[in-house]
């Protein structure tokens, strides 16, 4: 039987290198092909012989659906890079262009850039590591690649757990347009992964991409988002690795037959729980030799309790390798740039799998993911989201009952069992700078101690208030919104480090009926009445993580994960549109109400601002908000909004498909052309260049019969033909439109007409 083994493995190994041998020469082929194309049109691209010659191609690959061949051109000076300037020159199948990115220096050999540093390597790391306040003395030359222009060395830092620190010289256009000499490292910390560029003439900090994308959410099998989504439940399901994506199975590394692993760890994620925060590997769940992952969830305990890690872990890996096997059909794959560790011979950089952390102790209510360049490990954080107070009113009965209420991020904290007392609205005897008498924020006038104190919102901070009331003899305090009933999490301010009584926040309405019976004695109770709950276990969230992998490996080509860092990328709105496809369900119209993070946040709403619907009364997004709303997740909110107008669009000509792997519906063609749309678009793209990426995929996956279902989709948000973006680097600048093209309101008018 060994023998057997053997023998199909070594008839593997020589299919895997004739295919792998055959593939490279085409693409080569290729290769040389677009490289003649744009030396022959140096004027019409404003870039000179000595560009293109000089330019070294980062990453080249076949698209499978679609066969267009993608090839990404850094530019290069006297053997050095510039840093995120590429050529994109994308072919069809027969080799013609179909589509080229320039954003090439013109010309940058006649520029007389310098090419020895001032700045010794050392020194710059030192820089870095001073810039994100770690700095340290420990750094030591870990090995070099020999005399080479751009002087790239591997570094080691013992103080940060051994990481290492590759270093090498890069040009850097600077905030005057002018490109400079830089030592271009990648340092990774416990709670981040940073990719910092050090003028090599004077030792400034003068750019730095954060690889770890941070999310602010008030946050069991595919497609259920959650445990709370409706049919969901914690069930058993068996063989679901994808044959095509994962051919030997989630446990496999090796490439022969047999799992190499029996707990959480694979090809594609090592998953395990990072309590302690070190990044090292926690503790993993064991399915032995059956690999049977079979462990109880129990609601009613904390995420750390009975089985409930095992659980978390074991969804997380789940998750992580569904995401990978379902992303792998639509063209994220080996050579674009996907995460395994062995890529079987077909092409791209491995030995990178996901390392994904669950219940990380390095923070609370969030989660990231660090996204590095192909071949090298990105990693997932999830966190655990703490269970807000909650607010009982237990007498008058006439008011008694629940109340929604939000914390305070100072002060004491609240646990199951709280604090009960009577409830005083306060005086301070003083309204001035537009507050009023029972704002706290001057000290109290008759306050009975022992009492909670029921306070105004504005005129001062938060803190303060609280502070005021505490040294009144309050036991804990609660803070009506004197703007309406929204719930803010206070924070403390100049004052907040000196409370230590908790304090809760509620809304107008709900406020003012408590305070209309005061006069009949308010006993409440304020504690946590709910579990904090596991992100792990929000599958929505898991997606949007691993969904900005996804999006920074495609821009630019795998071999650059720095081309979402503009002002007006959509990093966000990508990843909140694969967290909507890949948990949608058949039941669901266009104007379901789909919501962000609800289970780990423990609510309905979710964290963004609208829900996600094509009813436009209750999502008001137009492209214009985009200069109002946060950045990065507003932005992105709106973009994905977008896309999400787009997918509707197409399931109403090709309707839904249940198999998010094969399935030939409306919301597998969307999710095609935002995959392809990823890998067309520029470097730091624009909503437009987004949108036009798109339908530049349309193109070439279906012979552009989707053209005005897209421009449709993106016209009614303001991403019409006439809108711009203007400078993507910058918010403020952008113009929105709802028009389409002709053609496709001419196509309206005759449909109307009867005609088809």
């Amino acid at each position: 039987m060994r023998l057997k083994y053997f023998v199909l493995f070594i008839q593997m190994f020589f299919i895997f290198s004739a295919f792998s041998s055959e593939l490279q020469t085409q693409l080569n082929e290729k290769n040389n092909i677009a490289r003649n194309y744009l030396l022959d049109h140096l004027s019409e691209l404003g870039i000179t012989e000595n560009d293109i010659n000089d330019a070294v191609i980062q990453n080249s690959y076949i698209s499978k659906n679609n066969g267009l061949t993608h090839i990404y051109m850094r530019q290069f000076y006297s053997g050095i890079e510039v840093h995120n300037h590429d050529l994109q020159i994308h072919l069809n199948k027969d080799n013609s262009i179909f589509l080229i990115n320039n954003n090439f220096i013109p010309n940058v050999s006649a520029k007389g850039l310098q090419v020895r540093p001032k700045i010794k390597v050392i020194d710059a790391i030192h820089k870095a590591l001073n810039s994100l306040n770690s700095m340290n003395r420990s750094v030591h030359l870990l090995r070099s690649n020999g005399p080479s222009s751009n002087q790239a060395a591997v570094f080691i830092d013992s103080s940060l757990s051994g990481k290492e620190i590759p270093v090498k010289l890069v040009y850097e256009l600077n905030e005057k347009n002018q490109l400079i000499l830089a030592w271009d490292m990648h340092i990774q910390l416990p709670d981040a992964w940073w990719n910092i560029r050090v003028d090599a003439g004077n030792g400034d900090v003068i750019a730095s991409d954060n690889w770890t994308v941070n999310e602010d959410y008030r946050v069991f099998p595919q497609p259920y988002e959650s445990p709370t989504a409706n049919g969901s439940s914690h069930q058993l399901v068996s063989n679901v690795a994808d044959p095509v994506a994962s051919p030997f199975g989630w446990h496999d590394t090796d490439g022969s037959a047999g799992a190499e692993f029996t707990d959480t760890r694979g090809n594609n994620v090592n998953a395990q729980d990072d309590l302690d925060a070190n990044n090292t590997g926690g503790f993993r769940p064991d399915g032995g030799a059956l690999l049977n992952f079979d462990f109880a969830f129990d609601e009613n305990l904390q995420p750390t309790e009975g089985t409930n890690l095992e659980v978390g872990i074991v969804n997380l890996f789940y998750w992580n390798n569904v995401i990978h096997d379902i992303l792998y059909q639509y063209g994220f794959d080996e050579v674009a740039g996907n995460f395994q560790s062995n890529n079987y011979g077909n092409g791209g950089s491995g030995n990178d799998a996901v390392n994904a952390d669950a219940q990380d102790g390095s923070g609370n209510n969030n989660a990231n993911f660090s996204t590095p360049p192909d071949g090298f490990q990105p990693r997932m954080q999830m966190f655990t989201f703490l269970a807000a107070p909650g607010l009982l009113v237990n007498t008058p009965a006439s008011i008694a009952g629940s109340y929604m209420i939000n914390g305070a991020s100072f002060g004491g904290t609240l646990d199951s069992v709280g604090i009960t007392g009577v409830l005083e609205q306060v005086n301070d005897n003083d309204n001035i700078n537009g507050g009023s008498f029972s704002d706290a924020c001057q000290p109290l006038i008759g306050f009975t101690a022992g009492e909670i104190a029921l306070i105004d919102r504005g005129g001062c901070e938060f803190g303060l208030k609280v502070l005021n009331a505490q040294q009144a003899g309050a036991i804990a305090a609660m803070v009506i919104n004197n703007q309406g009933d929204g719930l803010l999490s206070m924070g403390g301010g100049v004052n907040g480090g000196s409370v230590t009584i908790p304090s809760i926040f509620i809304g107008q309405t709900n406020g003012n009926t408590i305070r209309a019976e005061l006069v009949n004695s308010v006993d409440i109770t304020m504690a946590v009445l709910k579990k904090n709950r596991d992100g792990d276990l929000d599958n929505g969230i898991i997606i949007h993580e691993y969904g900005h992998g996804i999006s920074n490996r495609l821009t630019g080509g795998p071999s650059n994960a720095s081309c979402l860092g503009n002002d007006e990328q959509m990093g966000e709105g990508w990843s909140d549109f694969f967290a909507l496809v890949l948990t949608a369900q058949s039941s669901e119209t266009a104007t379901t109400l789909r919501a962000m993070g609800t289970y780990a946040g423990n609510n309905t709403s979710g964290i963004r601002e609208y829900p996600y619907t094509t009813d436009m009364t209750i999502n008001l997004h137009t492209f214009a908000d985009i200069q109002s709303v946060s950045i990065p997740h507003g932005v992105g909110s709106v973009w994905a909004e977008m896309l999400w107008e787009v997918y509707w669009n197409l399931i109403e000509v090709y309707g839904f498909d249940s198999d998010i792997y094969h399935g030939t519906g409306g919301n597998n063609i969307a999710m095609q052309l935002v995959i392809d749309g990823l890998k067309l678009q520029s470097c730091s793209p624009s909503f437009i260049q987004g949108r036009d990426a798109i339908l530049a995929a349309d193109v070439a996956n279906n012979a552009s019969v989707n053209q005005c279902a897209i421009w449709k989709g993106f016209a009614k948000r303001g991403l019409g033909l006439s809108a711009s973006s203007g400078n993507s680097n910058t918010l403020g600048d952008e113009t929105e439109a709802f028009d389409v093209p002709l053609e496709c309101t001419i196509t309206d008018i005759l449909f109307k007409n009867g005609f088809e």
